[in-house]
């Protein structure tokens, strides 16, 4: 083989080595301090996690008490220890961290309602969609639409979307009466949830019937 080709090879190695490293630390610590952040909110009875590729993040079930019954979800994260992939990933995909939970409870909820990221709502596959009622509102710089089915629900939306303490971190909120579920899909940054986890938590029995 050519010098001129071994070099850059080499160079090509090392860079793959060392982000394989500093990618796959990062994403260890990011999904113990997320982990540490939903306990921190939940305090769970029970948490069990069982881990998805490795480093790309974990899913979670917590036992949780009255008046929710448990919370299942995930954290995923972009494949930093992947050189080629990263660039791939962030910049053209657009992908990014991501949170998401569904909380449970025995109680009766309002109703249907949503909070979605105007630029999510395609992906959002939403049952009967088209015969939701709907409004924009823009709050820290991003655009959201609200959904709903029942004309009660849209104070409480509001008020949620107001009240979340970093709102361009958030993709969707729903409240969903039919199996008495709330769920939350957050995009944080630096693996920051608790603030809008700890919101989302004291927000949810405003929807109980």
């Amino acid at each position: 083989m050519d010098t001129p080709y071994l070099i850059p090879l080499l160079l090509l190695g090392a860079a793959g080595s060392a982000q394989y490293i500093l990618g796959s630390k990062k994403n260890r610590w990011l999904g113990k301090q997320m982990s540490i952040q939903a306990e921190n909110v939940f305090n769970p009875k029970d948490a069990e996690y069982v881990n998805i590729g490795g480093v790309l993040g974990h899913n979670f079930v917590y036992k949780l008490r009255e008046p929710w019954k448990e919370a299942k979800g995930s954290f995923i994260f972009i494949p930093r220890h992947s050189l080629l992939y990263v660039p791939f990933s962030y910049l053209l995909i657009g992908n990014r961290d991501r949170f998401y939970i569904n909380l449970f409870t025995d109680k009766k909820l309002a109703g249907e309602g949503h909070i979605i990221e105007k630029g999510y709502l395609r992906r959002a596959k939403i049952d009967g969609i088209e015969q939701m009622q709907r409004e924009e509102v823009e709050i820290g710089g991003k655009t959201f639409v609200l959904l709903w089915r029942q004309r009660e629900m849209l104070p409480a939306l509001k008020r949620t979307l107001e009240a979340m303490p970093d709102p361009a971190t958030l993709s969707h909120f729903c409240c969903f009466d039919d199996n008495k579920t709330f769920y939350l899909f957050l995009k944080p940054k630096k693996g920051a949830i608790e603030a809008n986890l700890k919101k989302f938590l004291e927000l949810c029995p405003e929807y109980f019937r």
